[in-house]
């Protein structure tokens, strides 16, 4: 009887790690297909027009409108202004479908 409650509660552990790793994601944005904040900028601050990639197509039209998507008008685009303009773009794509 301990044998199968030690493999039950393995078991149990081991899917709710396998959870936690699935539920965490990739460092790409799965909705929309853009890479992750972290992963164009260069010093996790903020990014720049060139730090973009220019061969992502979620991020091509982030790159034509860089000036929408810095809300403070600052030059570079940090990690809030990067999400709420891949968030709001998400959400205009998803309109059209």
């Amino acid at each position: 009887m301990k044998f199968s409650r030690s493999i039950v509660s393995f078991a149990l552990v081991a899917a709710l790690g396998t959870g936690a790793a699935f539920a965490h994601g990739s460092p790409q944005d799965s909705s929309s297909g853009a890479p992750a904040f972290s992963d164009v900028s260069k010093d996790g601050k903020y990014v720049k027009r060139g730090d973009l990639p220019k061969d992502n197509d979620a991020v091509k039209e982030l790159r034509a409108h860089f000036p929408e998507a810095d809300t403070n008008h600052d030059g570079k685009v940090d990690k809030g202004e990067y999400e709420a303009y891949l968030n709001k773009a998400n959400v205009k794509q998803q309109g059209h479908n």
